[in-house]
């Protein structure tokens, strides 16, 4: 199916930065699946001015082709009167998730029975690649446009996308607040260490109390057997090891049995 241009030339494509940021934002999140919506604008001095875009919520969605349906169509006309009434849809868009910019059978099908003013044009952009592209109608046929235009309309002076906080006392960068991750380091290696020591105090304590177990010691102070004080040398006491508090009592000797006188 041809359409015939009622202009004379193709017009002057001019997408706003934020259209395009949008764009990307919508495909990216849906990495496996193509996605579409619309964009809006106006046809101005020749000119196609594309400033807005609308997502197809209830778009029918699959790897490798998407469908406006028409529950996606009533939501996007919902928006459109709400938020660009002054406006109009001057083409739309949809990702290629992986497999390039260019234009299916089916995406040719769409352009050609739903966007087929001269002045629609076609945005295609892969998130895997980051390849974007725009395609319109040129001599009553679709072909990608070799020129667009980016303006960006957020250089006007009002910072609308945060940047880091930096010290106006310093002129180096910013950098990011690694503390947190600083903390649990320091915390995890202390735990370390920790577990460490607290395996070899509890080996220690367990040896002494196997060797108190097993190998029991009874240790005396010699003392004067008559007056029971102890013995001292060089003004301190003598310590003698005794035997084990266990131990068996040393062998007696044998006592030799009483003789007996014998009976008359």
């Amino acid at each position: 199916m041809t359409h015939p241009s009622t202009l004379a030339t193709t017009p002057q494509v001019h997408i706003d930065s934020e259209v395009t940021r949008r764009i990307r934002q919508h495909a990216r999140a849906h990495m496996a699946t193509e996605v579409c919506g619309v964009l809006i604008g106006q046809l101005i001095d020749h000119t196609l001015h594309i400033h807005a875009s609308i997502e197809a919520v209830n778009a029918a969605q699959a790897g490798t082709h998407v469908t406006f349906t028409q529950d996606a169509w009533e939501a996007i006309y919902k928006v459109k009167d709400d938020l660009y009434p002054d406006d109009r849809i001057v083409g739309w868009y949809h990702s290629h998730p992986g497999f390039g910019v260019f234009l299916s059978e089916q995406d040719l099908f769409i352009q050609q029975n739903f966007f087929s003013s001269p002045d629609q044009v076609a945005w295609v952009y892969d998130p895997h690649s980051d390849e974007e592209g725009c395609f319109g109608w040129v001599d009553g046929a679709i072909h990608r446009l070799p020129t667009l235009a980016l303006l960006d309309h957020n250089g006007d002076g009002t910072q609308r996308t945060p940047k880091p906080q930096s010290s106006s006392l310093t002129d180096e960068p910013a950098q990011p607040n690694t503390t947190p991750r600083k903390l649990r380091r320091s915390l995890s290696i202390w735990l370390h260490w920790a577990g460490i020591a607290m395996t070899h105090l509890s080996v220690l304590i367990l040896g002494f109390i196997l060797c108190y177990l097993l190998f029991p010691q009874v240790v005396g102070v010699l003392a004067d057997p008559v007056t029971n004080a102890p013995i001292l040398q060089d003004g301190h006491p003598i310590y003698v090891k005794l035997q084990h508090r266990n131990a068996a009592p040393p062998p007696t000797a044998p006592t030799k049995p009483e003789a007996t006188k014998p009976q008359p």
